[in-house]
């Protein structure tokens, strides 16, 4: 996901340089590493720049009339409507691969939940978390409904049937949100 304004940040998150690349394409480089396919979220204003680094086909670009960033999860969504989705962030710089494999294992392992995320002390994480299709769909619907208020990914989870795992790899969470 890298549809967000970046405003605390000043600049798009996902274009900031790291390892001879930038942070959206080292995320995705960290997934199709994984063998996970790889479908880049933006919104219309970042199609250009990154159309220069994706194909088109990876690129999808935010296309309901909902706020926030629901606005992405819900339009790769719409163009994969049967497929369950691991959601990243392009600002997860430090995510590890450990714990992409152990969320994916619980998917596997202990299926009949609408999502499957990592809960901090305080809240659960919404990004490396997996959204079923069939709650997608749910989501969808509400978000149609209530378009001109928004959703949270907070009220997304608390009113989903969750499984939370404990976030054991602080580092993985870092958050990117201001220049250094």
């Amino acid at each position: 996901m890298c549809g967000g304004k970046s405003t605390r940040m000043g600049r798009d998150k996902g274009l900031i340089p790291i390892a001879n690349t930038c942070w959206v394409a080292y995320m995705a480089d960290k997934l199709k590493a994984m063998t996970l396919p790889v479908a880049v979220s933006i919104n219309i204003d970042q199609r250009e720049a990154y159309q220069a680094i994706f194909s088109a086909d990876e690129l999808i670009v935010d296309s309901l009339n909902i706020s926030g960033p629901l606005n992405g999860l819900l339009s790769v969504h719409a163009n994969y409507p049967g497929d369950d989705l691991l959601l990243v962030a392009c600002d997860m710089i430090n995510l590890q691969p450990e714990t992409i494999e152990r969320l994916i294992n619980t998917y596997k392992n202990t299926p009949g939940f609408d999502c499957y995320v990592y809960q901090n002390e305080n809240f659960a994480e919404p990004f490396c978390a997996i959204y079923t299709a069939a709650y997608l769909n749910t989501i969808a619907k509400e978000a149609g409904l209530s378009s001109e208020h928004g959703l949270s990914f907070q009220h997304v989870l608390n009113e989903s049937s969750s499984l939370r795992l404990p976030v054991t790899e602080k580092d993985s969470f870092l958050n990117y949100n201001t220049p250094e």
